[in-house]
């Protein structure tokens, strides 16, 4: 073992975060597609990022963040440098209190899973997260696709975000720096997220948890998929529904195929690759546009992304 590999076990050595060279990454993501990460590094708490952050600098090694992996599709040739995972401190989510306007702040750690804020704020009888239930991703990549449901999206919640910049600094954007669009990234992307605030209210929502997650489990298909594959290029214009309406159903490319259950969703049905879900991907797109003009969005990320650095939630 050389070079920043040899370094990165001496940097971890003796502390509680999970170290894996050349691990699959098909089993660390919902499509159960992918190839190996060089590296794979569960991270517990923030000394262990900034340490692993400042190696990657070192080294001018690519780091991809990873949440629940249920948001991307991974090439087959897998993701060179380190994929980090964020677990330990990450992962806590607990009651600050009242805001002084009526609400009430929630801090939860980017590892935390959006189906969870669902579930704390019920236990807490507090409302306005029930939106969150069933969505299988954390609050780190859900503040880079601004996740949602029913409407609603998660950047509506935040108040205030802690992040790693590109220079290993941490530091807190605010309200005012944050956006809050349909389907795009709540802050820059060059960002790490570590934690976030949410304001919620108290009271119960009129539906639990369980029966929201239920119901969106019941529109879904049981096989892996990466959840819905393109953006709705309009709020009252269901990707699904266009993709259904141009016959496309059951479509199959190789493993990867156009779910028979919601049209908005491409399914591993077995052994799909990389290059499958992709060629099916352009045929819908290119299907779609042909035949009712509109031109469909991936809202899935593609991976590895060939950009300056590393960062980024998945």
């Amino acid at each position: 073992m050389k070079g920043w590999r040899a370094e990165l076990v001496r940097l971890l050595e003796g502390s509680d975060a999970v170290l894996k060279f050349d691990e699959p990454l098909a089993q660390w993501t919902s499509f159960r597609i992918g190839g190996p990460a060089d590296v794979l590094v569960v991270v517990k708490n923030e000394r262990q990022l900034t340490a692993l952050r400042s190696l990657v600098v070192d080294y001018q090694i690519k780091m991809n963040v990873m949440g629940q992996g249920t948001n991307v599709v991974v090439s087959d040739q897998g993701l060179r440098g380190v994929v980090v995972k964020l677990g330990g401190d990450f992962a806590r989510i607990e009651v600050i209190g009242p805001d002084g306007e009526g609400g009430v702040l929630v801090a939860a750690g980017a590892g935390v899973r959006l189906d969870h804020i669902a579930e704390f704020a019920e236990e807490h009888e507090l409302k306005g997260a029930d939106f969150l239930a069933g969505i299988p991703g954390t609050v780190g990549g859900g503040l880079l696709s601004n996740a949602g449901a029913f409407g609603r999206c998660l950047g509506e919640l935040v108040v205030r975000v802690r992040v790693m910049d590109r220079y290993g600094a941490f530091r807190v954007l605010e309200k005012a720096e944050l956006r809050n669009e349909y389907r795009s990234p709540v802050m820059d992307s060059s960002f790490i997220a570590v934690d976030t605030v949410l304001r919620l209210s108290t009271g119960r929502s009129e539906q639990s948890v369980k029966a929201i997650r239920e119901s969106r489990w019941h529109k879904h298909p049981n096989e892996p998929s990466a959840g819905s594959f393109f953006k709705n290029p309009a709020r009252d214009t269901p990707a699904g529904a266009l993709i259904e309406r141009c016959g496309l159903k059951g479509v199959q490319v190789g493993g990867a195929k156009v779910s028979e259950k919601h049209a908005n969703f491409i399914v591993n049905i077995g052994g799909a690759k990389f290059a499958d879900v992709y060629e099916l991907a352009q045929l819908i797109k290119a299907v779609v546009e042909e035949k009712t003009g509109i031109e469909l969005d991936e809202e899935v990320q593609l991976l590895p992304k060939f950009e300056d650095g590393g960062g980024g939630f998945n």
